[in-house]
This record gives structure tokens, C-alpha cells and sequence, in this order.
């Protein structure tokens, strides 16, 4: 797949699926090809969870959350609990990178395929503390967060093993 930012038409929906698969792919694109070590590597000393392999794993539990969780009011099947706030983090230190890097790759699709079946007025089932979100809040919001962990990504992969660019 080439990855691409153009969508293929210029109406709000292609343009919003266009920039979430985007910066998805580009998730992967920073992971993809880092060997185990490398992938938990944590180099800020205080932010031991601060790796691809953890960063990946988060957006992929993210997406569940918000698309599943949020938006459809499905059960969360999250790894995370009162005692383990992160643990989607603290599980991608002991899972392979590339079991981190499947699962992803299908909440991505999955994410989008739930989504894309949806009107974007459409309101979520889960009302947040201040407001009642719509399917068009949440994509915007994963593109957010998503482009937000490229970032990191971007410097975690250089860190790791020299690799630069998009």
C-alpha cells in the first residue's frame, strides 16, 4: 500500500478516512523493521514506557476505546485496570513486536471499517464528562492523537537506530 495523505475526492468524509489511515500507516511505517530490543527501547530514563513498541500498542487500545468502547458501547476489552491505569504500555514490554504491530494493523482496519459505516453526525453511545461527541469529534480525535505519537515515534526511531524521514 502507498501511503498517501491526497484523498481521492475532496468532501469531508474522504478527506477525514484519508488523514486517519494516513497517519496510521505512518505508525506503522515508524515501527515496522525494528528488531525487539529495539523496539522496547526507552531512552528518556524517566519514561521507561516511553518506546514504539508501547507508543504502537497504546494507539492501537486507544482506537478500541474510542471506536468500540465510546462510540458503539461495546465492552472494553482493554488491558488496562485500577491497578494497571497503562497497562496497554506495560503489556507491549513483554509481547512480540510483531504480535504489537498486527494488532494494530487490524484495530486500524477494523477502526475505520466501523467508522465508515457510520454517519458522522451520529452520536456516540458513551457521552464524555462535558459533552456528547459525534462519529466526526472521534475521527478527528484519533487523527489527533495518532499524528501526536508519530512525533514521538519520529524521535524514538531515529533514537533507536538512525532512521530518518517519513
Amino acid at each position: 500500500m502507498v501511503r498517501t495523505d491526497t484523498p481521492a475526492a475532496g468532501d469531508e468524509r474522504s478527506v477525514l478516512f484519508q488523514m486517519l489511515e494516513y497517519v496510521q500507516q505512518t505508525a506503522l511505517h515508524k515501527v515496522r523493521g525494528l528488531p525487539q530490543d529495539l523496539a522496547r527501547k526507552a531512552p528518556i530514563a524517566t519514561s521507561p514506557l516511553t518506546n514504539p513498541a508501547s507508543l504502537l500498542n497504546h494507539l492501537r487500545w486507544v482506537e478500541h476505546y474510542w471506536v468500540e468502547v465510546v462510540t458503539l458501547g461495546r465492552e472494553d476489552r482493554g488491558p488496562w485496570s485500577d491497578e494497571h491505569p497503562d497497562g496497554e504500555l506495560e503489556i507491549a514490554l513483554e509481547l512480540p513486536i510483531e504480535e504489537i504491530i498486527d494488532g494494530y494493523s487490524e484495530q486500524a482496519q477494523l477502526t475505520r471499517a466501523l467508522l465508515g459505516e457510520l454517519d458522522l453526525d451520529t452520536e456516540t453511545e458513551v457521552p464524555m464528562k462535558d459533552f456528547h461527541p459525534n462519529v466526526r469529534f472521534v475521527i478527528n480525535h484519533l487523527i489527533e492523537e495518532t499524528a501526536r505519537h508519530n512525533g514521538h515515534l519520529d524521535l524514538l526511531r531515529e533514537l533507536a537506530d538512525g532512521s530518518t524521514g517519513s
